[in-house]
């Protein structure tokens, strides 16, 4: 499990030249590898070297030593409509596998007590330009007020006055219709999938936070100010403390479950969480307790590794809380990010394959664990489970063979699952023949299929995509499962793919 093992308090204003120096190369190589659109002298001057009165740097670093992110915490004295006004900001940054232990909201919320206790009945705000949803999603989370907000029309003084603090940080407006929008510059490097996955996001502060400020992805920020009053405070301290009791209650909780009264209760539990679902609402209160006779369920903390790519298992998971990173490549590319409801680990259940993606957990999770053994009779039995779950297949399936090839990476996640959906799914038995019609795709899921009349003679085992451009018969040597995609007008000719004649 990857997780900050130390972190260190830095005081920029008391190092040498030579050792701020030597800092911001630091926090700027790994600062690299997180946004982009960021000169060095930039993230100096806002990170480092700023001009606030009071700034503290933590800085966290791995096991082994390396620095893995950093939370810059300053404090402007300002005076503000002639009142005297702190302003607190701060950056951050750390690398995916490192985040959501909450360590800097904990360190921001000691420091911003600790000053306001020092200066009673100063007026404080925080002001952020918020750069990505995710962020703004976590003040959503932790404060009761926050501006600007979804389903509350901010103030007119307020907005001005948070137009006027934009204005005294040398926030440059991006469009006159959207003036909490704001020139920012820092664009979060993330991948197709993980962009697609906020773009969707049905978490309403991030659906607010997108809709607020369309042009995250270009680096805008949208302005976004937090009253420092005695309600947010308490709101975040209980925050923060429900998420630090959680751990030992879970584990309580799960030694419970090990008990008789205990495996009643979790079993109702699981019926609870499987009933939400779409992919297992269909199915009445009897069978549902049956699988969660067999079912597991387990909370897992942030960057937690579920299974890695390779591993040998086969039971299928429900992600009931949470959110998680599907990984390949040595578990540094993401390919695709779940979010609560999701369903995965269906290829190994299905095609008996071996783990072929490793999933992290992106923040605190729950899961839902259903042994292969108790799933396949439903799926034999049911037709409206056994379509959702090849479907769900197809479509894993699918993005593993043609991501990174450029025909299809111009139509955009959204555009090929649309494609994939028009696709007819058949199940073939052994030695059943199937004729594929020119300019027709051909997905083989799983099973052993040959081509008859192909030149070359063509045999596949297992995941292929195939474009048709003659008659084709595919003849089953064994159990198999095959998608037929309508013919894509937008896909690019000039790609080559295999290409059965």
């Amino acid at each position: 499990m990857s997780r900050i093992a130390n972190t260190e308090v830095i005081v920029p204003k008391s190092l040498s030249p030579e050792a701020r120096s030597q800092l911001i190369d630091a926090l700027y190589a790994v600062h690299n590898q997180i946004f982009d659109g960021v000169e060095r002298q930039s993230f100096a001057k806002y990170v480092v070297e700023s001009k606030a009165e009071h700034t503290w740097i933590q800085v966290h670093k791995s096991e082994a030593g390396e620095i893995v992110g950093y939370f810059a915490f300053h404090i402007f004295e300002r005076q503000l409509g002639g009142v005297p006004t702190a302003v607190f900001r701060a950056e951050a940054g750390s690398l995916r596998a490192y985040r959501g232990s909450n360590v800097n909201a904990r360190f921001g919320l000691s420091l911003a007590l600790r000053y306001l206790l020092k200066n009673p009945g100063r007026r404080a705000y925080y002001l952020g330009s918020l750069v990505h949803p995710s962020s703004y999603a976590v003040f959503a989370r932790y404060c009761g007020e926050v501006w600007p907000r979804q389903g509350a029309q901010t103030p007119p003084e307020l907005q001005s006055f948070m137009e006027e603090l934009a204005a005294e940080f040398g926030l440059e407006k991006v469009d006159a219709a959207r003036p909490l929008v704001r020139k920012v510059g820092w664009k979060t490097r993330e991948t197709e999938a993980e962009r697609e996955y906020w773009q969707h996001c049905d978490k309403p502060a991030a659906r607010f936070f997108i809709e607020a400020n369309p042009g995250y992805v270009n680096g805008d920020g949208l302005v976004t100010v937090v009253p420092a009053t005695a309600a947010n405070i308490l709101s975040v301290i209980r925050a923060l403390g429900e998420r630090k009791l959680r751990q030992p209650v879970e584990a309580a909780v799960s030694l419970a479950r090990r008990l008789p009264l205990g495996a009643r209760l979790s079993r109702s539990e699981i019926v609870r969480q499987l009933k939400a679902v779409p992919l297992f609402s269909q199915f009445d209160q009897a069978t549902l307790k049956a699988v969660a006779t067999r079912a597991q369920i387990l909370n897992m903390s942030a960057g937690r590794i579920v299974f890695r790519e390779g591993d040998v298992s086969n039971e299928l998971y429900l992600l009931a809380r949470g959110a998680a990173y599907v990984l390949e490549g040595g578990e540094e590319q993401v390919v695709n990010e779940l979010g609560s409801g999701a369903v995965f680990g269906e290829i190994a259940m299905l095609a008996g394959e071996r783990r072929s993606a490793s999933i992290r957990t992106a923040m605190d999770s729950t899961l839902v664990r259903i042994p292969r053994e108790v799933l396949l009779p439903l799926i034999e039995t049911n037709v409206g489970l056994r379509q959702d779950v090849w479907k769900t297949f197809a479509e894993r399936r699918f993005e593993s063979l043609v991501r990174g090839v450029e025909r299809y990476g111009q139509l955009g996640r959204q555009g090929r699952r649309s494609w994939l959906q028009q696709g007819e799914h058949c199940e073939l038995a052994p030695q059943q023949v199937l004729t594929v019609e020119p300019g027709t795709h051909l997905l083989v899921l799983s099973g052993s299929v040959e081509f008859a009349h192909a030149a070359p003679q063509l045999a596949a085992q297992g995941a292929l995509l195939l474009e048709v451009e003659h008659p084709l018969r595919v003849v089953a040597q064994e159990t198999a499962r095959v998608v037929l995609l309508p013919r894509g007008a937008v896909l690019a000719r000039e790609a080559s793919l295999p290409k059965a004649a």
